[in-house]
């Protein structure tokens, strides 16, 4: 079965987790899919602890998409870790990691957006 992972950092912050919680429900609303969030670190559901619920639900193949803005060491290095390990310890699971956000046209378009209307 092939799941989605949206991962976060994690925040002290509540209210940021919350928002985080929020843009995964409009995510699921608008895609139809089951999509899933975990965080990296500072906030629950960590990303290993979230890849072994969905590794207990069946998930074997998982997307894995960096909510971050840039490719920094979380993306290149953090997530990728994590990523090993849980593949080496759960028979069967393989992953897909997509890129960061940066040059997607959409987080572009929405800062021109910000620009223009100042």
């Amino acid at each position: 079965m092939k799941g989605i992972l949206v991962v976060g950092h994690g925040s002290k912050v509540s209210e940021v987790n919350e928002n985080f919680k929020e843009l995964i429900k409009i995510l699921r609303e608008n895609t139809g899919k089951d999509v899933r969030g975990a965080n990296l670190t500072l906030a629950i559901p960590g990303l290993e602890e979230a890849i072994r619920s969905m590794y207990a639900e069946g998930f074997r193949e998982i997307t894995v998409i960096p909510y971050f803005l840039s490719n920094g060491s979380h993306v290149t290095e953090h997530i990728p870790n994590i990523l090993k390990e849980m593949e080496s310890n759960l028979e069967g699971l393989s992953f897909l990691l997509e890129s960061s956000l940066l040059l997607n046209s959409l987080v572009i378009k929405a800062v021109e957006e910000k620009i223009n209307d100042n």
